[in-house]
């Protein structure tokens, strides 16, 4: 099977990650793939990843062109699948799929808001042979938006992790950022974007006791407003930003609990890496969140979904720190729940059903 994947984003998050790891898992079976990226910067980072990749321009409303040049490409291809990973690009990107005569065209949804509102959407998204999910808790909210789209064409297939690889000695990130064993950290592992609502961590965060420190990794356009907001609440000598990383494994190990406050996701890969590493996860009730954290048949949970409010979430940081013992089993709790929920190769095994359905057929 020959997939060919597109991805429109300008930026390399956990989406695009999500896409290269399913390609590059399709290839270790034997299956022939190939992504196909708008910027050059992508590119290199999934490229980075042994997955081979193309660079092709695809732009917004007006550029029908582009969807004509992505089409003679898709031709010359050949491929048996074309995956979409991004869903703002997929009228033309399903358009270019369809003139290339492309037998089977699967729709992949990165976020919980990425639903067919609009008249586009809606004329674009039955172009797509099959539209998978990541979380159960959007489907009602897809099949209200758009009732005309068969329920069998919705797909639901979890994300999947591995254990992120520990580069240093155990402690290294701690030692480099000259933070003790028994210092309380809190953290995440994400772009600094406007949807991951970092101002809202960050005001929790400088409501706790002012021993405990927090742990960025990662880059974005919101470096600067976060610098800001750490500096106008106080807290910037307790706020270690540490841009982009390769060595999440490590970071990782350097918190108590990991936090996520987005506004929206959809079964967030960097907090299926902080269960499969052991890290108890405290998030906002976005959409995934409480399939990953509900507790295990013993009663015990590997996060806590919390709400929207600042006051909230500083509430169940403030618990979770104040006692070693309930971390302690939640950690044992997540690795279980990475491993028997969120396995790598038992979501490349429905990935490579869904992509070969209509190529078999």
């Amino acid at each position: 099977m020959f997939v060919v994947a597109h991805n429109g984003a300008r930026l390399f998050g956990g989406a695009e990650r999500g896409v290269a790891r399913i390609l590059e898992g399709l290839q270790r079976r034997g299956h022939r793939v190939l992504m196909i990226c708008t910027d050059h910067g992508v590119a290199a980072r999934v490229q980075e990843l042994g997955v081979p990749v193309r660079v092709v321009p695809l732009g917004g409303d007006i550029a029908l062109h582009h969807a004509f040049g992505l089409a003679r490409v898709l031709r010359a291809l050949r491929p048996d699948v074309l995956m979409i990973g991004t869903f703002k690009k997929v009228a033309w990107a399903a358009l270019a799929g369809r003139m290339a005569r492309v037998p089977r065209i699967v729709l992949r949804i990165g976020l919980e808001t990425d639903l067919p509102r609009s008249l586009k959407y809606r004329i674009s998204i039955p172009r797509v042979h099959t539209v998978v999910l990541k979380a159960d808790d959007v489907r009602p909210r897809w099949r209200a938006a758009l009732p005309g789209f068969a329920e069998e064409r919705l797909v639901t297939i979890h994300g999947a992790v591995e254990p992120p690889v520990r580069r240093g000695p155990p402690g290294a990130v701690r030692a480099e950022l000259g933070l003790a064993a028994d210092t309380p950290v809190i953290g995440a592992v994400a772009r600094l974007a406007r949807q991951k609502r970092f101002d809202r961590l960050l005001r929790a965060f400088a409501t706790l006791p002012p021993h405990v420190h927090c742990i960025l990794a990662g880059d974005g356009e919101q470096r600067a407003e976060v610098e800001a907001l750490a500096k106008s609440l106080g807290i910037h000598d307790r706020l270690h930003l540490l841009g982009h990383r390769d060595d999440v494994g490590d970071v990782l190990a350097a918190l108590d609990v990991f936090v996520v406050t987005s506004d929206k996701e959809m079964l967030a890969f960097a907090m299926l890496e902080a269960l499969a590493a052991g890290v108890p996860v405290v998030s906002t009730p976005v959409s995934g969140a409480r399939e990953a954290l509900e507790p295990l048949p013993d009663g015990t949970a590997p996060g806590v979904v919390t709400g929207w409010e600042d006051a909230e979430i500083a509430a169940a940081l403030a618990a979770l720190l104040a006692d070693s013992g309930r971390r302690a089993r939640m950690a044992e709790a997540a690795v279980r729940r990475a491993r028997e929920r969120f396995g790598y190769e038992r979501m490349l095994d429905e990935w490579e059903a869904v992509l070969a359905a209509k190529v078999a057929a």
